[in-house]
């Protein structure tokens, strides 16, 4: 019997198949086949001689990879990387294809979120700019820097053409806090636009400059800043002046340059558009042979108020005095009207011209005027006060007519 068993082969046959039944189930719980979706940045493919890519959209696309969760989870590269195909493009705008490369063994893409993405090309080209150096902080106490030297002063700027073209300068700041000698050392320039603001997507080579600064031992005075204010409105007056910093610090060669230094002015600051507060920034007039540690500029803050009004005059003082003066000038209206002279309508008109009436010679015959003064005269109003209680008396008006 033990023989027929060890020389069966189809008994071995089915030996082994039921051994690799039994591994795939055991294997298929312990690393079991899966599906996961992941999130792939889309790179550029090399671009055509002479062209360069300036931007892809979509940035980001879903992918769907199926595999055990062994090869999942082996250490190593990406699973897969996605490109956007632009061999073939061209300057401008366009619709590119994209393709997948896979990176691990044991993993199959099965489906990308799109098929296609939108890209631009421009020229690529390259330029030279000069390097303008620039320091950043003081000295130590005492001492000053002179201006920086670049060792090599020009460099190559390449990228993009509409990119390269916004560099107007390339710039490298050196620190100069506390050093008190010479200092030489590599700093990183950076592009900038005209607006000094920093340029993306260019290449600078070389990316550092040696830069040597001069620092020499001077002598030194603090002195306040005075600013200088004029064109005042009328009405208003200069309420408070506040400069900041408030104080300068100034250099010479020599301390003979400093001594006679008290106070440093600002430029003219002009505030005849000004009603209530503002600030100026304005130039510090640092006298010949002097320089400013630091900024030669200060904010000036301005703050004016109006006027007040004498305590002794009153709106109603003031009304009068108007109402008075309008008299003043109706009376010399009226002798001038007087003597003959002609007026227009718009001028005021004599309230009396009584004085002017009297002079006419008397004819003894009462004019229409009389008869209109007669219902004034005092005595009117006092007759029913007089007239006695009896009415036998007729009354004349009334006897005239009956007559």
């Amino acid at each position: 019997m033990p023989d027929i068993i060890r020389h069966n082969l189809a008994l071995k046959i089915l030996s082994i198949i039921g051994a690799l039944v039994i591994w795939a189930a055991v294997r298929m719980q312990i690393d079991p086949i899966q599906e996961r979706r992941f999130d792939v940045r889309v790179i550029a493919s090399p671009a055509p001689e002479g062209m360069t890519v300036m931007r892809i959209e979509p940035q980001d696309i879903e992918l769907t990879m199926r595999g055990r969760r062994s090869a999942f989870e082996r250490s190593g590269p990406d699973y897969v990387k996605v490109y956007a195909d632009v061999s073939l493009a061209k300057v401008g705008v366009q619709s590119v294809p994209l393709k997948a490369q896979q990176l691990r063994d044991g993993l199959e893409l099965l489906s990308l979120s799109r098929q296609r993405a939108i890209v631009e090309l421009d020229t690529f080209i390259t330029r030279s700019r000069a390097v303008q150096a620039h320091t950043r902080g003081r000295a130590a106490e005492g001492f000053a820097a002179r201006a920086p030297q670049v060792e090599q002063n020009e460099v190559k700027v390449s990228g993009a053409a509409s990119n390269v073209h916004r560099v107007a300068k390339v710039t490298a700041v050196v620190d100069i806090s506390g050093f008190n000698s010479k200092m030489t050392t590599a700093v990183p320039v950076q592009a900038r636009d005209e607006n000094d603001l920093l340029v993306d997507n260019v290449t600078i080579n070389p990316a550092k400059v040696v830069i040597t600064v001069p620092i020499v031992r001077v002598d030194t005075k603090t002195v306040p800043i005075r600013p200088r204010i004029t064109n005042i409105p009328a009405g208003w007056q200069v309420n408070d002046v506040q400069s900041q910093p408030a104080t300068v610090t100034l250099t010479a060669g020599s301390g003979e340059a400093l001594a006679n230094v008290k106070f440093v002015q600002t430029a003219v600051v002009d505030v005849s558009g000004l009603r209530g507060k503002r600030s100026y920034t304005v130039a510090l007039q640092i006298p010949p042979g002097i320089s400013a540690v630091g900024a030669a500029s200060a904010q000036v803050t301005v703050t004016l108020a109006r006027l007040e009004m004498p305590s002794s005059t009153s709106p109603a003082s003031e009304e009068s005095t108007r109402t008075e003066r309008s008299g003043d000038q109706g009376d010399a209206e009226t002798e001038r009207n007087a003597d003959g002279v002609t007026t227009t309508g718009d001028q005021p008109q004599p309230p009396k011209t009584g004085p002017a009436r009297e002079t006419k010679p008397d004819t003894g015959k009462p004019g229409a005027s009389d008869a209109e003064k007669k219902p004034t005269k005092p005595k009117k109003p006092a007759e029913p006060a007089t007239t006695t209680p009896t009415t036998d008396k007729p009354k004349p008006t009334t006897d005239s007519t009956q007559g």
